[in-house]
């Protein structure tokens, strides 16, 4: 167990224990003694420890043990919320305790029944904001359009539509039915181009054929462009390109590159494929890109495709000018108002949006699927419809931050 996950259910842990120390106000009209409170604690840590290992391995299983380890691993992302809230929430009424103490207008019990109420309200909020995720949140899908800033755009380039979809997961987590869903909303919107970043598959190896048979019914008029993710290494990246192959006109760029002619213009797509090696890593670096870089004709612009973000520092030094990425999910789970604030954050600097480094872009789709558990709260599924628009727009809109520094466009 990684030092994240372990730290992940030391959190969790701690949560619970405060959730059981609100319980025992609210329930008992008294809380637990120190000594209590600690046995607790350690109850509750044995159970997680034990149950954890168990409910992941059985997290893509089928029938009542799916449902069960699903059903324990979202109380424990519930409670890991609620608990967090709860715990501001002491410590606000701890201060609006002690003035109140001062000032002699609040007593024992109603000391108690302001904890019970605020923490309630903390705990409501926590479970009820990951109830919507599980439920509502986790279905919506939201088209987002997405303006990639170019310097002397050539005009036929800026007339391209290019949807651009990522971390699809068929397997246990999306199947044949709501796949053919995301199909028929990205051929709605008519895409001259569709690129796919990554995480096709989900693990199991027996989703392949069909889930290959429903993204053959994705058209654009200038093809479909795909690399692997590193799902589809813990998949087989040979038999989901073999897949790919029989069943798709989708054109899989392995460490290779293709240049697509749009009117009297070349665009180049070129796609780096994901090692399945190192995945947590917030920066790292692929050697396949040198030579692509070396091989790219100067005269063409041309959009990077790779599945993990951790390549865009490389990719700017390199000249890049367009990167698209996926990978993070966006977190799944974001604050309102903050949605870089999220999860992802472990694994990436740039998690979701468009951001700039050195003159190169990269957009960072949250995704169609879901890794782990069907959960999103403040980050829809998502469907990115880019174009390319000259840089002066964005421009007047984002200053130069200097040489190195990255800013966030979206």
């Amino acid at each position: 167990m990684d030092r994240w996950l372990r730290m992940a259910l030391l959190l969790v842990t701690f949560s619970e224990g405060l959730i059981a120390q609100w319980a025992s106000l609210a329930f008992r009209g008294e809380g637990m003694s120190v000594v209590a409170w600690v046995a607790v604690l350690a109850v509750l840590a044995a159970v997680n420890i034990l149950a954890f290992p168990a409910a992941r391995a059985r997290l893509r299983a089928r029938g009542v043990s799916r449902f069960m380890s699903r059903g324990w691993l979202l109380f424990s992302v519930a409670a890991l919320l609620a608990g967090t809230l709860l715990a501001a929430a002491f410590a606000l009424s701890s201060v609006l305790l002690a003035v109140g103490y001062s000032a002699g207008i609040l007593g024992v019990e109603n000391a108690r029944l302001l904890l019970v109420a605020v923490g309630g309200t903390a705990l409501a909020f926590g479970f009820g904001s990951i109830a919507w995720g599980a439920s509502i949140g986790q279905r919506r899908v939201v088209v987002e359009p997405v303006d990639l800033p170019m310097a002397d755009l050539p005009p036929g380039l800026g007339d391209l539509r290019m949807a651009h979809i990522t971390d699809l997961h068929i397997g246990p987590l999306l199947g044949v039915e709501r796949l053919r869903d995301f199909v028929e909303r990205v051929n709605h919107l008519e895409p001259d181009l569709i690129f796919i970043t990554g995480d096709i598959f989900d693990f199991d190896p027996a989703f392949i054929e069909s889930g290959c048979r429903e993204l053959g019914r994705l058209s654009a008029r200038h093809g479909v462009f795909a690399v692997l993710g590193n799902h589809d290494v813990y998949t087989g990246a040979d038999a989901v390109a073999a897949g790919l192959a029989r069943f798709t006109g989708i054109r899989l760029l392995r460490d290779e590159w293709s240049r697509v002619e749009v009117g009297d213009f070349f665009l180049c797509i070129v796609g780096v494929e994901d090692s399945g090696q190192g995945w947590t890593e917030r920066e790292s670096e692929n050697p396949a890109l040198e030579r692509l870089a070396r091989e790219i004709p100067d005269a063409h612009p041309c959009l990077l495709l790779c599945h993990r973000p951790s390549y865009f520092r490389q990719a700017a030094r390199l000249g890049f000018p367009f990167v698209l990425a996926g990978h993070t999910h966006g977190g799944q789970i974001a604050l309102p108002l903050a949605p870089h604030q999220n999860p992802s954050r472990i694994i990436a600097h740039w998690t979701r949006g468009l951001f700039e480094l050195d003159g190169s872009v990269m957009y960072v789709n949250r995704g169609l699927g879901v890794a782990g558990l069907p959960v999103r709260l403040n980050c829809a599924r998502e469907i990115a419809i880019l174009r390319l628009v000259d840089h002066t727009r964005l421009d007047r809109r984002f200053p130069d931050l200097g040489s190195g520094s990255t800013r966030a466009l979206l």
